[in-house]
């Protein structure tokens, strides 16, 4: 059986849109586990209308992203051994046979973390297959080649319980956000684990939906609110947190260095806006 590993929070059209693509699945042989991070929209009822035998686990609302993984893995901890597992967001559309794919292809490949490749609902252009993560840049970009693959997202990622549990869970009150799977696949990567991605298994993604907004100045408070909150990809803090996980020594102090210029460059952003529109 997979263990399907879902989180949400106030969406509850698109969550729903997702369940019915899990109705659909060729292989129904899944147990799914919501994650419920203090849904007020009556999610957490209508995933139940559908798939009755659902396991809700509820947050506060505060959870974030790395907080709803964590909460998996303290479940799957309790509950599973080597049972395969799905970690996947409720704004992907996928075809009837990506449970079926999705678990052949972990059978076939041991101790490996497998990333369906994703493609953008309204382009079809892909988005993410696989990527390399330069530590000594601190950069990212889209890996040319299998080879080049050292991180992946966990937007579509099977992977079996016992892996999981070796690997670790997540850091949500350091990494709660942004930056918390690909922390997360890295520190596999670093243990020895396979990340792999292959056109057998896709999904598409509703982009409109990422969250993934710049953050316009209107006044101080509100844009240094903002600045620091979980919401921005850019927050230094964040940034900070993770160059200190996953850089090695010699290059934590350079790192630290570019996050602080890219901080600096943040907080002076609405200074640099106020001059432009005096002038």
């Amino acid at each position: 059986m997979l263990y399907i590993f879902l989180p949400v929070h106030n969406r509850r059209d698109i969550t729903k849109f997702f369940i019915e693509s899990l109705c659909k699945q060729t292989n129904r042989d899944f147990q799914l586990v919501l994650i419920d991070d203090g849904s007020v929209d009556g999610t957490a009822e209508m995933v139940m209308e559908h798939i009755p035998n659902t396991v809700v686990i509820k947050g506060n609302g505060n959870l974030w992203w790395g907080g709803a993984l964590q909460e998996a893995y303290k479940w799957l901890y309790k509950h599973l051994t080597n049972e395969p597992c799905l970690l996947i967001n409720d704004d992907t559309v996928i075809g009837e046979e990506f449970i079926e794919v999705g678990t052949r292809l972990l059978q076939d490949n041991p101790k490996t973390l497998i990333l369906a490749q994703s493609f953008s609902l309204k382009s079809g252009q892909a988005i993410d297959k696989g990527v390399h993560y330069d530590y000594k840049k601190l950069s990212f970009r889209q890996a040319k080649d299998q080879s080049e693959i050292n991180c992946l997202s966990t937007r579509g990622l099977f992977l079996n319980a016992d892996d999981f549990k070796i690997i670790g869970g997540f850091y949500p009150k350091l990494l709660p956000h942004y930056l918390s799977d690909y922390e997360f696949t890295i520190r596999a990567f670093n243990k020895g684990f396979n990340l792999l991605t292959t056109d057998e298994l896709h999904l598409k993604v509703n982009e409109e939906t990422t969250g993934l907004h710049g953050i316009k100045f209107e006044r101080f408070k509100s844009y240094y609110k903002k600045f620091f909150s979980n919401r921005n990809a850019s927050n230094p803090r964040h940034w900070m947190i993770f160059v200190l996980l996953t850089a090695p020594l010699p290059y934590k102090i350079l790192n630290i260095f570019r996050v602080c210029l890219m901080g600096l460059k943040g907080v002076l952003h609405p200074f640099k806006v106020l001059i432009t529109s005096i002038k």
